[in-house]
């Protein structure tokens, strides 16, 4: 059987995958960064032979082979030819192909300083977000699992992690020896397995008794868990008070706010820059969520409320104009 040099095959979902070498998997961890990379780095590559990095022939030779290999990456905006015809960039266009090829450079050296355990371990995070397990169809019937009274050992952690348990679970997740993900489930897995086997809490485990659960054991839990599993209308909330039973005012409340400072619109198909800037302040706060709780969250809300009579401002349609 004949093989790629310095590539090793591994055993995925049932089939032989190629184990990438060192430099594809730092190409792959720079490719969403920087999608332009590879013509990048040629015009880099012809640039380095000709000295040291970032003097002025050196950007010279980098704006020529870039400019040669790709005009949507690279165009110099002032005239670059020398008197004989040789590529010399104005002062500005020099500074500006620095400050592009700069931070390109620096997170190769940074990734090529990298042990192979966290170059791995960052490579499978790439994969991960790309896995059956990071796709919504992952996500949980929150209606089904929260009308059941106990969950098993392996549910109650893929329910944790906002995940369906029928589709993610041990056996399905086998496959992936080095995903952070199926790792941090197989140790979540294992502490509460620990526990059922020295009595501390029934095998069969009860949604009402599962917060006191995560705090003695010290797992994060994600608020969504939280929110769509333990805090069902009118049971206890984290205080012990009664969660809100006000809801439609409460997800009025959540839209206009994000409708007036992030410039949500419920109507739109696409919001991800509001979503964004929703979840980077919600963390900041120190909040754990995603995009996709957040988005679910609100689309959720305006399913609820958007037949109401009423509604004004920033959630009223606006009414065409007449010709």
């Amino acid at each position: 059987m004949r093989t790629l040099p310095n590539r090793t095959a591994r055993p995925v979902g049932g089939r032989l995958e190629i184990e990438p070498d060192r430099s594809s998997k730092i190409t792959a961890l720079l490719e969403p960064q920087f999608p332009d990379q590879q013509a990048m780095l040629w015009a880099v590559a012809h640039a380095d032979a000709k000295g040291p990095r970032f003097t002025e022939d050196w950007l010279n030779t980098a704006a020529e082979h870039l400019s040669y290999e790709s005009e949507t990456v690279w165009l110099p905006v002032d005239n670059s030819e020398g008197p004989d015809g040789e590529t010399k960039l104005s002062q500005a266009d020099a500074e500006r192909l620095r400050q592009m090829l700069e931070p390109l450079l620096k997170e190769e050296q940074r990734l090529g300083s990298l042990s192979p355990s966290k170059l791995d371990n960052l490579y499978e995070l790439l994969l991960d977000k790309g896995r059956f397990f990071s796709r919504e169809a992952a996500r949980p019937d929150y209606a089904y699992w929260g009308r059941l009274s106990k969950w098993t050992a392996e549910e109650t952690v893929a329910l944790s992690l906002d995940k369906d348990p029928e589709h993610v679970n041990v056996r399905s997740l086998k496959p992936f020896r080095k995903s952070p993900f199926a790792n941090n489930f197989r140790g979540l897995l294992s502490i509460v397995n620990r526990a059922i086997e020295l009595g501390e809490i029934p095998k069969g485990i009860e949604r009402n008794k599962l917060k006191g659960l995560c705090t003695r054991m010290a797992i994060d839990f994600p608020s969504s868990f939280e929110n769509e599993l333990l805090l069902p209308k009118g049971s206890e909330g984290l205080g012990g008070k009664n969660a809100s039973r006000d809801k439609p005012t409460l997800d009025r409340m959540i839209l206009v706010m994000a409708a007036q400072h992030y410039d949500y619109d419920p109507r739109a198909e696409e919001n991800a820059e509001a979503l964004a800037k929703l979840v980077a302040d919600l963390e900041a706060a120190g909040l754990k969520t995603s995009l996709t709780m957040v988005r679910r969250n609100l689309q959720d809300a305006w399913k609820k409320i958007k037949l109401r009579p009423g509604l004004k401002g920033v959630l009223k349609k606006p009414i065409p104009p007449t010709a």
